[in-house]
């Protein structure tokens, strides 16, 4: 008989590792499973095998199938509590490359979102002006301090485009980082070898600060807080402003719960190494505006380019009891902030 020791492993070098995992569905779903099931998201009910079922369930359910069941469980019911007209996602669990972020496929699971695309094949977006310009009409500013709102609250969700993105795309490729349109206009005609700045805008199509800001105010895509809680009750003397101060409302009183713990970092596929050429909304100032343009164009140039992903929301998620929880609660308040999103967006925009 060979001694005990004979079946053990031979030590290597130190750098070699004393286990051997096989790669496949099992080192997601083994894990995760576990990780679930600590968090009490896999319940009794689930481990039971129901009447008459094949021997293979009865034996036990493979540890893919529990962590689907109990995912699809959590997430059916949460967003069945919590509905959104727009604002509809499907949940997504897989295992990514590193990103370069340190994220080890070992212990990590990225929860993914996509749109569901079953209603709507493209984002949906909103007109914003008319909401906006009456509430600007009862009070200078407070149109701007809604759309700060708004913009903050957006930082909540997956992925979205307004006005704010269309500058970003509009200072990196329209304007190339000058200072102002005399310095653009000369640095092009430099670049084009045009004799005169007439002659380049005759032959090319310059997206100036003037043209992108010609139907809208500067402040549409920087909006600030201008105006004070005070000021905004008094002007809001129509039905229409009292029910976007209510909504307001509502999202400051959630953000600023104890238990709020979602921040804007929180959200978005960034994480994953890659932008998303999808998004949950795109907010425009009127329809077919520059800002749709800048959009398009930056969503043009991301899918030539190949380096993008289809998720609007990428989570990387430790496979431990604590990170489900904690991705499970931040996922819950992001459908809050949503619901609230979606209602304001609702009052003050038109869908097309």
């Amino acid at each position: 008989m060979l001694p005990l020791a004979a079946l053990a492993l031979p030590t290597l070098a130190p750098e070699v590792p004393a286990q051997y995992v096989l790669p496949g569905g099992d080192a997601l779903a083994v894990p995760l499973t576990i990780a679930l099931l600590e968090a009490g998201v896999i319940t009794d009910p689930m481990l039971r095998a129901p009447r008459n079922a094949p021997l293979a369930e009865v034996f036990g359910p493979q540890e893919r199938q529990l962590a689907e069941r109990a995912l699809a469980h959590w997430w059916t019911k949460l967003i069945r509590a919590r509905p959104c007209k727009f604002f509809r996602w499907e949940l997504h669990v897989q295992q990514l490359e590193d990103t370069g972020h340190g994220y080890d496929m070992a212990t990590t699971a990225w929860f993914c979102f996509t749109r569901m695309r079953a209603h709507d094949q493209y984002p949906p977006r909103f007109a914003l002006s008319k909401g906006i310009e009456h509430l600007e009409r009862l009070l200078d500013g407070f149109g701007q301090t809604v759309m700060a709102v708004l913009e903050d609250a957006s930082l909540l969700l997956p992925d979205s485009l307004g006005p704010w993105s269309a500058l970003r795309w509009a200072q990196h490729m329209y304007w190339e980082y000058t200072d102002d349109d005399v310095v653009l206009l000369e640095n092009r005609r430099i670049e084009g070898n045009y004799a005169t700045v007439k002659d380049l805008v005759e032959s090319e199509h310059v997206v100036t600060r003037a043209m992108f800001y010609a139907e809208m105010p500067e402040w549409v895509c920087e909006p600030k807080r201008v105006c004070s809680r005070a000021e905004i009750e008094e002007a809001a003397s129509t039905s229409l402003a009292r029910q976007v101060v209510g909504v307001c409302d509502a999202l400051h009183d959630l953000v600023n719960r104890p238990d709020f713990v979602l921040g804007p970092m929180d959200k978005g596929a960034f994480r994953c190494g890659r932008d998303t050429v999808d998004a949950s909304m795109i907010l425009l100032w009127k329809q077919h505006d520059v800002i749709g343009e800048a959009i398009d164009d930056f969503l043009n140039h991301l899918g030539e380019c190949g380096e993008y992903c289809e998720f609007i929301d990428a989570n990387p998620v430790p496979m431990t009891a604590a990170g489900v929880r904690e991705f499970m609660t931040k996922t819950e308040q992001a459908i809050e902030v949503a619901v609230l999103t979606e209602k304001l967006i609702l009052l003050l925009g038109e869908k097309f």
